[in-house]
């Protein structure tokens, strides 16, 4: 029955939503097959399954447009999940935060976190983050109403919900500890540092710290996971294949490669930034893959086996496995312009997470997956220039190469890279992640966790964990006793 569970797993396509309206009553709109890899590099975590019924309230919180000035009156409601199924009053706020994705009641009914409040008879909070979701601060999202999305101004409404909460007799007590995966791990780390008296501790899994234009590594660690856990025929399957397509376009082929890998008409083999895009979103999508492997389950050699089967030449078994992946589309879409025009609409007509996310990492973060790095079986076709190009054309002409690399390094500088100036926060990542390359590492006392992918340790503790990844759940348990016995201990002296 395992296996079964795990093949049905792996025949999800990789999109569950590959179209946009235009307006109602409009035909749909195809999203570009590179933004939809993107988008799935930027997903939320698995949805968990929960065995046990839990009471999950919905709450919106009305929150400031701009919580940095006083003369700007506008607000709006951001979403809110809280499961008080084991609350006692005056126990304490047990905080997930969301991240670039639609939050889920899963987070909240399942999982470590879950189980530590439950010990401590805490309440379970999941907050929404503006722009994505249902928490939308502002329309239409323009590039002029996008300046309210910043992480700053999200973690002030983090700690508004808290003072919200805090208001009311049976929370008035509550210490407030938080947690976070991905971005929401980044999070969890810079909310201790911006507001050390606000929580108590912070566990964050998988925080990228250290914000990067050019995330050149980022392909070099998903590499060596398929190379590591599915072996070097594998790695050397999709490194065969990937040569072959850049060969074609490199000789003047490129029709020859467009007719192959089945790309629709608005492709044109002979634009730079539209071969850009097409290896961009191949290795997106094998990044995709690798991102929530599960070294248990054999999730890597399982897929590369499915890339074998759909042909015996490299090649053909490639494009056949991305079409798969994408949903069978009746040809790949993707070109440069068209998702330049994708981004400009979705201004007008919200899409769900990806807008908001790309402007962020345009503004603050970059973390532009490029094929830099050598080392991976991805190619060299595809720079970070791909992507700052893109911020351009899609947000203006604040957002040239220059302009970004200064957004970029005053993030660093404002939270301190990979190397935060904070204490009681609590740092893991996957040693085969792609994200821990801009994380914390062991000189910052992260603990990495061999052959582990992104967020890997948020479960419940299992009889299927590693060691290492066992020894540190044991060891969150631990830390969030001392953090809520530390601050009773300050509260009665």
């Amino acid at each position: 029955m395992k296996y079964f569970l795990v093949v049905l797993a792996l025949l999800v396509p990789l999109a569950s939503a590959s179209t946009l309206k235009d307006s109602p009553g409009s035909d749909d709109i195809a999203i570009p097959a590179f933004v939809q890899t993107f988008n799935q590099l930027h997903r939320g975590p698995p949805v968990r399954i929960s065995t046990k019924r839990a009471n999950v309230e919905t709450r919106l919180f009305s929150q400031n447009l701009d919580n940095f000035n006083d003369t700007n009156q506008n607000v709006w409601n951001q979403r809110v999940l809280i499961n008080e199924d084991n609350f006692v009053d005056g126990s304490p706020i047990f905080i997930y935060l969301g991240g670039e994705w639609k939050i889920e009641p899963s987070a909240i009914t399942s999982g470590l976190w879950v189980d530590i409040a439950k010990e401590h008879n805490g309440s379970l909070i999941y907050t929404e983050h503006r722009f994505f979701g249902e928490s939308i601060p502002i329309k239409p999202l323009s590039t002029k109403n996008l300046k309210y999305q910043s992480v700053k101004q999200a973690l002030a409404d983090v700690v508004n919900v808290i003072k919200v909460l805090k208001k009311e007799d049976k929370y008035k007590d509550s210490k407030v500890v938080v947690s976070g995966c991905s971005y929401s791990a980044s999070m969890a780390v810079w909310l201790k540092l911006l507001y050390p008296n606000v929580i108590v501790g912070s566990w964050a899994s998988s925080a990228p710290l250290e914000a990067k234009v050019d995330f050149s590594d980022f392909m070099e660690v998903v590499g060596r996971a398929y190379r590591e856990l599915a072996g070097d025929y594998c790695y050397d399957l999709i490194d065969n294949a990937t040569s072959y397509y850049e060969g074609l376009f490199q000789s003047g082929q490129g029709a020859e490669a467009k007719k192959l890998l089945n790309l629709c008409d608005s492709f044109d083999e002979t634009d730079e930034r539209d071969q850009w895009q097409i290896f961009s979103s191949i290795a997106n999508i094998f990044a995709g893959l690798a991102q929530y492997q599960k070294p248990e389950n054999y999730d890597l050699a399982q897929y590369c086996s499915v890339l074998r089967n759909f042909d015996k030449d490299d090649a053909l078994a490639l494009s056949q496995f991305i079409q798969w992946r994408l949903g069978r589309p009746e040809c790949v879409n993707i070109n440069y312009q068209g998702t330049v025009n994708y981004y400009k609409l979705s201004k007008n007509n919200y899409d769900g997470t990806g807008l908001g996310w790309f402007y962020q990492t345009c503004r603050q973060f970059g973390w532009f997956q490029s094929s830099a790095n050598s080392n991976h079986p991805f190619g060299s076709t595809f720079p970070a220039t791909l992507y700052t190009d893109t911020c351009h054309d899609v947000f203006g002409s604040r957002y040239t190469s220059a302009k970004i690399e200064r957004y970029v390094q005053a993030t660093n500088s404002a939270y301190g890279g990979k190397d935060p100036n904070v204490e009681n926060v609590y740092m893991t990542h996957g040693g085969l992640d792609g994200w821990s390359k801009v994380g914390a590492g062991p000189a910052q006392e992260a603990v990495i966790f061999p052959q582990a992918s992104h967020c890997s340790d948020e479960g419940s503790i299992s009889s299927k964990d590693s060691q290492s990844v066992r020894t540190s759940k044991k060891r969150v348990v631990e830390l969030v006793r001392e953090w809520l016995e530390d601050s009773r201990a300050k509260a009665i002296y």
